[in-house]
């Protein structure tokens, strides 16, 4: 009696450890951004649209590259300028005209007529023409003009554009230069270069592709 009650506690030990098979994850999505995929007909769900991004970067276009050839990067900075007109700063101009206006004097001109009465025997009444001429100078204009004010403002919004321009100017300079240096390693990449180079043209006004002719290719 005691081996059968012995047996039936093994068995039911046994069947206490047995682990229950796991809930099959066939035909359901983990991700509730999937559930909303259509069905193909042999059963595979649609792909989803694949993320259009730049070709892995090569090793051999950061370590060991060789020099490429292109115009300096002072230089691509300086056409940007020129061809936003921030190349000059005309507020010191504008700034000495101003105070400077104080020495040309307000000239005003007044016409008028004038009459006259005799009173003899034979009263008559005479009639003149009068011209005046006033000049007015505003010499306190040659300490400080109120238009500096202005001039001042000016300034600084082209001093905070030159700094976005050179901003914009470095950086599509530096990814051509990664860009072409990938490219020599990867296909891929001479889309890229391209690209590249046409957002500098853009921002040089065409100087970008006309200087980079003019530097022969390095051997």
């Amino acid at each position: 009696m005691l081996a059968v009650f012995a047996l039936l506690t093994v068995l039911a030990a046994r069947v206490g450890a047995t682990p229950s098979p796991a809930p099959s994850n066939a035909g359901v999505s983990l991700d509730p951004e999937l559930d909303d995929a259509a069905e193909l007909d042999d059963g595979e769900l649609d792909p989803l649209p694949a993320l259009v991004a730049d070709p892995p970067l090569p090793d051999a276009a950061v370590v060991g590259s060789p020099p490429l050839a292109g115009p300096p990067l002072a230089a691509v900075i300086a056409a940007a300028y020129a061809a936003a007109g921030l190349d000059r700063d005309p507020c010191p101009g504008w700034r000495r005209r101003a105070r400077l206006a104080g020495l040309v004097p307000t000239i005003s001109v007044r016409d008028g007529r004038d009459a006259t009465w005799q009173d003899v025997d034979d009263p008559t009444i005479g009639y003149v023409s009068v011209f005046m001429v006033s000049a007015t100078w505003h010499l306190e204009r040659l300490a400080f003009d109120p238009s500096e004010l202005r001039i001042s403002a000016i300034g600084a919004a082209r001093r905070r554009e030159r700094r976005h321009v050179a901003s914009l100017a470095v950086h599509g300079f530096h990814a051509w230069l990664r860009a072409r240096a990938a490219a020599a390693s990867d296909p891929r990449w001479r889309t890229r270069v391209v690209e590249a180079a046409a957002e500098l043209d853009a921002l040089t006004d065409g100087w970008f592709s006309a200087a980079t002719a003019k530097v022969p290719e390095p051997r």
